[in-house]
């Protein structure tokens, strides 16, 4: 997992995987922006009238604006990690491909065409959302202890994000059935990859490169499993 981790950032610098990385920023930067004004809008058409005097006034204050400012905040740090999984789907075979011609140029993958991809994509961020929500009551409890929320958005988001990405390169290289056993059976390359896409996606900055780098580790974890299977084979 170490050497799939620095393997992975340092080709975050290739032109490939730059075009990606900006492709998939601007697009989920609209999406955010998109966002953000359907709440102010949102918020804007609330019907006060019938709302007690005191509460009306406290509204047209800045209340109104404050709300749509916090569920905005809210809604940006639950959405961002299924947001950029789904937006980033849409070019993962490019990552993967970029990650097989530079380090694996033996591997013969076969196209996974942008509906499986989105298909894939789509899975992780809807099992991604749901997570977080459910979870929601316990972040906010554990806002005491001070790392609570962080530990727990990575063990949980590190489970569906792992799973997704290690089935989306297995796609490529073996027939559909055994690509989605693939993560099954090697789990613990599946909560590694998840764990450390996870953790970057909780550090600011690191999160807009997450979800590249997490197709990026996947491949190469993918690659060197095989290769090991490959040798025990041959030896026995």
């Amino acid at each position: 997992m170490p050497a799939a981790f620095i393997l992975s950032f340092a080709q975050l610098w290739d032109p490939a995987i730059r075009r990606i990385l900006l492709r998939a920023l601007l697009l989920t930067l609209v999406l955010f922006a998109g966002l953000a004004w359907a709440i102010v809008t949102g918020v804007d058409a609330i019907e006060t009238s019938g709302w007690p005097g005191w509460l009306r006034r406290l509204w047209a204050a800045g209340a109104g604006d404050a709300a749509a400012f916090l569920l905005s905040m809210l809604l940006t740090w639950l959405g961002f990690t299924s947001i950029a999984t789904a937006v980033t789907a849409m070019w993962q075979d490019e990552i993967i491909v970029a990650v097989e011609t530079r380090y694996y140029p033996n591997a013969k993958g076969h196209a996974l065409g942008l509906g499986v991809e989105l298909a894939m994509g789509g899975r992780a961020a809807i099992r991604v959302a749901l997570i977080n929500m459910a979870l929601l009551p316990a972040y906010l409890l554990l806002l005491v202890t001070g790392i609570g929320p962080l530990i727990l958005f990575i063990i949980a988001n590190g489970w569906a994000l792992g799973r997704e990405t290690l089935e989306a390169v297995a796609a490529r290289h073996v027939p559909l059935g055994e690509s989605r056993a693939w993560p099954g059976q090697h789990k613990w390359d599946s909560w590694g990859i998840g764990i450390g896409t996870a953790g970057l996606f909780a550090v600011p900055v690191l999160n807009l490169v997450a979800p590249v780098m997490g197709a990026m580790m996947a491949t190469h974890i993918f690659h060197r499993e095989r290769e090991d299977e490959a040798k025990v084979k041959k030896a026995e």
